[in-house]
């Protein structure tokens, strides 16, 4: 039996029946949280490898709910772009230009990075299949990395129907049968090949929006999905429509597609009497409030997202072609931004505001507890609960930067205080991958040359093909309005 203790940690569960403790200890069996409470060993007789977590606080792995890894390549290209920038650079110029090892790379050092900043499970949202290969490459980079969570397979037909396309819009419904398609088989054959068995990685489908794709080709992708049982992550009303908005929840409610199984993302242009649709669906929500507010995306729907649904919301990065992996900071940002908002109407009649309506603890919650529930696996993760397994973060308050540090309330610190460069141990699934502020369990430099390799290629292309955005830009309807 492999153990492992971790000692007079400060802890924050995120489990209301377990509660934080100013001083405790954790052990992990096998994998799993077996005990949390202080002086688990005060007779030292339990056999265990021993982490001394003095001065330092004790979270979940954190989660992020929403990313496109096969961009780490490219990263921070796009961090004065906006969606059409994003539209014409990488679905319509780079997306083909990639490799299969491309996708490898990316997503191995995109695992890695995410382990890097605390977080132990990642929604990998890859649209970006041109062949089988790169699916393959995608899903075997992922692994290699020893990151939690789901790789979910994009269905979107990226040299063909694109959002220069605008086909949701103009091709109405028309009945297709689309269960022989090559991206359905593919579908089918990568879940069976990488994921028959256990494992911390899972698969899941990303259906078209509906703003490129009729919804009669929606509704057969979220049916593929139910007949492979496995969950459903899907871009919703992120875009702006003169008339009042995509309505995409009035099209899934019409076509019977929402459900549990469901995490809609981004939401930022839902009208008020969709959010009644998704109240009554089961449906999770998540919000990636950096790349909305910066690409013109809307406002993250943090307050829509939690009262309309039974987690609330959780946190994604979305594009690391534009922000970092800092799922700490990301936190920060949607807790203030969304304070902000909650004030907004004393600014407007110079009133002060008198109550904090957005905690610390909510703001922990979406990328902990909420991020496990909107990939579907809360029962094994998200929170620190005996009997889950030991995806673990510790954040190290020691030295003059953090000194004082109230431990009082030491889930107050992690999202006020604490950053990426905190992160001294990771533990996924018992197994520590992390220490001492260094990834252990993967040969860094290697994959740091794979990924340096993979951007030199892929800057090259770009430049043998008239750069990251071509001229004239290429035509988008939909956000020529």
């Amino acid at each position: 039996m492999k153990r492992i203790l971790i000692k007079n940690a400060a802890v924050v569960s995120m489990d209301d029946a377990i509660g934080d403790f100013e001083k405790a200890d954790i052990l992990v069996e096998d994998g799993q949280i077996r005990e949390i409470r202080p002086d688990i060993d005060r007779d030292g007789k339990i056999e265990a490898d021993v982490i001394d977590a003095e001065g330092m606080i004790a979270i979940p792995g954190l989660w992020d709910a929403h990313r496109h890894t096969w961009q780490t390549g490219l990263r921070g290209i796009l961090a004065d772009g906006r969606i059409p920038d994003y539209l014409r650079g990488f679905r319509l110029q780079m997306a083909p230009l990639y490799r299969a090892e491309d996708m490898y790379a990316a997503n191995y050092a995109g695992g890695l990075d995410c382990l890097e900043n605390g977080v132990t499970g990642l929604v990998d949202y890859c649209h970006n299949i041109i062949s089988e290969d790169y699916a393959h490459a995608a899903v075997e980079g992922l692994k290699a990395s020893g990151v939690r969570g789901l790789y979910a397979h994009g269905m979107v037909s990226v040299t063909e129907n694109t959002f220069a396309g605008g086909k949701g819009l103009t091709e109405g419904n028309q009945e297709r049968n689309l269960s022989h398609n090559w991206r359905f088989e593919l579908a089918r054959r990568i879940r069976a090949e990488h994921f028959s068995g256990e494992g911390i990685l899972g698969f899941a489908i990303a259906p078209q929006e509906l703003a490129i794709a009729p919804a009669a080709d929606v509704a057969q992708e979220f049916a593929l999905a139910r007949e492979l049982g496995v969950r459903i992550t899907f871009h919703s009303n992120q875009v702006a429509v003169p008339d009042g908005g995509m309505r995409d929840m009035h099209t899934l409610a019409g076509h019977g597609l929402l459900g549990p199984d469901v995490n809609l993302v981004h939401m930022t242009f839902s009208n008020p009497d969709e959010w009644d649709i998704v109240a009554g669906s089961g449906a999770s929500v998540t919000l990636c409030a950096e790349t909305e507010m910066q690409m013109g995306m809307g406002y993250p729907v943090t307050a829509e997202a939690t009262k309309f649904t039974s987690a609330g919301p959780s946190l994604g990065m979305d594009c690391t072609s534009s922000t970092s992996g800092d799922m700490l900071a990301h936190a920060r940002l949607v807790l203030q931004c969304t304070r902000w908002l909650g004030d907004a109407s004393h600014y407007r009649d110079f009133s002060h505001p008198k109550k904090i309506h957005w905690t610390t603890r909510d703001a922990l919650s979406w990328i902990t507890i909420n991020g496990a529930k909107a990939a579907g696996v809360d029962h094994l993760t998200g929170s620190l609960t005996p009997g889950k397994r030991g995806d673990i973060v510790l954040l190290d308050m020691r030295g003059i930067a953090f000194a004082g540090w109230n431990r009082k309330d030491p889930c107050s610190m992690v999202v006020s205080q604490t950053n990426s460069r905190n992160i001294h141990t990771v533990l996924v699934d018992g197994k520590i991958v992390k220490n001492g502020g260094q990834l252990i369990h993967v040969d860094v430099n290697a994959a740091t040359r794979r990924l340096e390799q993979s951007h030199d290629y892929l800057n090259e292309m770009m430049d043998r093909n008239g750069g990251f955005i071509p001229q004239p830009p290429v035509p988008l309807p939909l956000y020529e309005t």
